[in-house]
């Protein structure tokens, strides 16, 4: 339902991400997962961090 704060609409939830992710499927060994998954809740954003490093490292 829509909010409004005299003729204001007042916007609920978390606003939209300059950046937004993208939805991919992709297939890691065993030994990724449990790793990561073994570092608790987060565990998805840690190894997209760690892509990141890994790219920002080869970088040409």
């Amino acid at each position: 339902a829509d909010l409004y704060k005299g003729a204001q609409l007042i916007r609920r939830g978390r606003p939209k991400a300059d950046s937004r992710k993208q939805l991919l499927s992709v297939r890691y060994s065993p030994e990724v997962i449990g790793y990561f998954r073994a570092t608790g809740p987060g565990w998805q954003s840690r190894m997209d961090e760690a892509l990141k490093e890994w790219i920002k490292a080869r970088a040409v």
